[in-house]
This record gives structure tokens, sequence and C-alpha cells, in this order.
């Protein structure tokens, strides 16, 4: 599929999809554009796009479809109905949504693009939307594989790295919202330190230098090997010395009364470990508790 004398659709407007959008017609493709917000769709228009009526509008004579909505109940309100993606997308179109969506839904859309006789690719992304307006945010792909690579030269548009996930949409979904668990696992973790370092009388600019040279440490890829492989039989820090670790963390926490939730969580999960006889383990090996919980192991 090439660029040109292909026409993309864009649905959803928002800050992302907007430069989802731009990426898009900057890299020639023949544009159609709808917004609920009908104003939101005029810069485009401005640029050549076609400003449509409906997602059915949108949809009609477009050979590929992109969304970028809310949740879940807005990509299925949008995809279903009278005026909906489906009554207007032809046989074979494709349509994928940069939603982040649970992955029953994703897996819903799969079925019921099916059912219609198009196609349907889940394309999560990760970035902001400056990042999408200069065509480098990251997509997680997964669906029908001849769709999957037919739809590559507008995913790449506006991407700078696409993984495939294979073919179950839901795959996709699931690997968006580790990444953000991750993410938002980080984002509070920094602020219980943050607020710890305050009340500890560290400098927060101090902080923030020493949090920035943490994060970038390559250790952190050396413990996500670890639990990628189960490999503890080689401890660089055992567990019994990290739980010690943990105990004077949440010591130091309590003297002044900030707390650190996460600290409890680790160490109770360390007590665990280690009442399985894991001590002597990478303190890493707290992973196979995780494992445990989730019914893995």
């Amino acid at each position: 599929m090439s660029n040109e004398g292909t026409t993309v659709a864009c649905i959803g407007l928002g800050r992302m999809g907007a430069g989802i959008a731009r990426s898009i017609q900057q890299a020639g493709f023949t544009l159609r554009v709808y917004n609920r917000t009908a104003a939101k769709a005029q810069p485009f228009a401005d640029q050549g796009a076609t400003a449509a009526k409906s997602p059915r509008d949108a949809a009609a004579g477009a050979d590929v479809v992109v969304t970028n909505l809310m949740d879940d109940a807005s990509v299925l309100e949008t995809v279903t109905g009278v005026e909906g993606i489906l009554a207007g997308l032809r046989p074979g179109g494709i349509h994928v949504d940069t939603t982040t969506v649970s992955p029953r839904c994703a897996r819903r859309l799969g079925e019921l693009h099916r059912s219609s006789g198009s196609r349907f690719v889940a394309g999560p992304v990760l970035g902001r939307p400056d990042v999408a307006a200069r065509g480098e945010l990251r997509t997680f792909l997964a669906g029908d594989a001849e769709a999957t690579k037919a739809c590559r030269p507008v995913v790449d548009a506006y991407t700078s790295l696409v993984i495939d996930l294979g073919e179950d949409p839901g795959v996709a979904s699931s690997m968006k919202l580790a990444v953000n668990y991750m993410l938002a696992a980080t984002v509070e973790l920094m602020g219980q330190v943050f607020a710890f370092g305050e009340k500890s009388g560290i400098s927060p600019d101090m902080l923030n230098l020493v949090t920035g040279a943490f994060f970038g440490q390559p250790a952190l890829q050396e413990y996500a090997k670890l639990i990628r492989s189960r490999n503890f039989g080689d401890p660089g820090f055992t567990l019994s010395g990290a739980l010690k670790d943990a105990e004077l963390m949440l010591q130091a926490a309590g003297d002044v009364r900030a707390p650190l939730p996460f600290g409890a969580i680790v160490r109770d999960k360390m007590l665990s470990a280690a009442a399985r006889g894991m001590e002597d383990l990478d303190w890493a090996a707290i992973s196979e508790i995780s494992r445990i919980q989730a019914g893995l192991a």
C-alpha cells in the first residue's frame, strides 16, 4: 500500500488524535477526518482534508480508518450503529484503533469487523501529543496478519517503533496496560520518595538528580533479565540482605511520619519468599511471589 492514492480516515481529533492525523496528513495520504466537535476538524480541512459528518461518512471510501478515542464505550459506540464505522467501511477495509482499551474490548472489535467483512488491528500507542505530531509514537500492533502488514505504511507515518504482537488484538491491549501500570507505579513511587526526602531533610534538587541517575542505571535492565529467566541462584544481593534494608526503610519512614506503602508491600513479599526458603537467592526472587499470587506457580 503506497501513500499515493490511499485514503485514511482519522476519527477522534483530541490532543493525541490530532497529532496522529497531522502526521498522517503530512505523510501524503488522502485524509478524511471526523470529530464530535466539528471545529477540531477545520484545521485539517484547511490543509485539504475532507471533513466528514459522521464516523460512517468518514469511513466510506477509506482504505484505513484510524481511531483515537477515550475508552471502551466510546470506541464501541463509534464502530457500531447506523452512523458507525462498520456501516461505512468497505469489505476488506482496515480499522486501526490507537485507543487504550480493555483486552476484552479489543477482541470484541475484532469479532465485529470479521462479522462485517472488514478487518481490525489493535494499535495502542505510547507517547504524548507532541510526540504524535512529530510522528514518533511507539505502537503495539496485533490483529489479522495481512491487515497488519497492509496498514503499516499508515502506522509508520505516526510512529518511530512498531512492535508486532501477533494476531490476537487483546494482546496489544494487555501490553499497553502493562506499560501503563509500570508508569503509574513509578510516578507514585517517585511521589512517595520525594515526600520522604522532603521530610527527611534531603534537598529536592539533589533527590531529582539522584532519581534521574537511578532510572538510567543498566542494573534495572539486569533485574528485568533476572525476572525473565527466573534464575536467582547467583545473587548480586541476597533476599535476606534486602529484607533487612526494607525494614530499615520502613523504620526511617515511620520516624519522619512519611508513609512508604510500596515498601510495606515489598517487605511482605520478601517475608513470603523467605518463608519459602529463598533467603539466599537474589532478592529479585520476590517476583516468584507475584507468580504464585497470579496462579502461575
